[in-house]
């Protein structure tokens, strides 16, 4: 795999050994950040990281704090190995738990709205509505929400931010909410 864009574009790293990592292949990261816009500036929450994919582009893209959550050990470990040789030891931070420890840990219970941009990538069979509605409060205002779903799956609906945009790229379905 490989950093599609931004200063670290064509920069290369390792895709976890894993059957269990389902990576956000180039072209959905791409049209991912198509629908953003620039990432300069943004601070980012990669959820259910994975190959840390997504937070890497947000971070080669001008993003100035990647947050990433991941629970499986061995994959958190590539992801980490994967930082370093990227030389994102400066704002990428890695939190190496369940999504639904992280968001029952006390330090998440203050400071709600603090993310620009949330790109949740659940394994498809695992999307669970109440636990993206509620990351969906760590949005900042005007920040938005990219879920990744199966295209089989329509849209989730989500109660406290609006359904913008939905593509679909395969077996993947893009769901893009803003919180006004």
């Amino acid at each position: 795999m490989k950093v599609i864009s931004g200063n670290l574009r064509g920069r290369p790293f390792e895709q976890p050994k894993s059957r269990s990592v389902r990576p956000l292949s180039e072209k959905v990261r791409a049209a991912i950040f198509d629908v953003i816009g620039p990432a300069n500036g943004l601070t980012v929450l990669d959820v259910y990281a994975g190959s840390g994919a997504a937070g890497f582009e947000a971070a080669s893209r001008g993003a100035v704090l990647v947050d990433a959550i991941e629970a499986n050990d061995r994959v958190a470990r590539t992801i980490e190995t994967n930082a370093h040789s990227l030389g994102l030891d400066w704002g990428y931070v890695l939190h190496q738990m369940t999504v639904a420890t992280w968001l029952a840990s006390p330090a998440q219970q203050s400071n709600q709205e603090r993310y620009d941009l949330i790109i949740a990538d659940p394994p498809y069979t695992q999307l669970d509505t109440d636990t993206i509605q509620r990351l969906s409060a760590f949005l900042k205002p005007g920040g938005v929400l990219a879920l990744s779903h199966s295209s089989r799956t329509p849209s989730p609906v989500l109660s406290s931010i609006e359904l913008a945009q939905h593509k679909v790229y395969g077996d993947t379905a893009l769901s893009f909410y803003k919180r006004d």
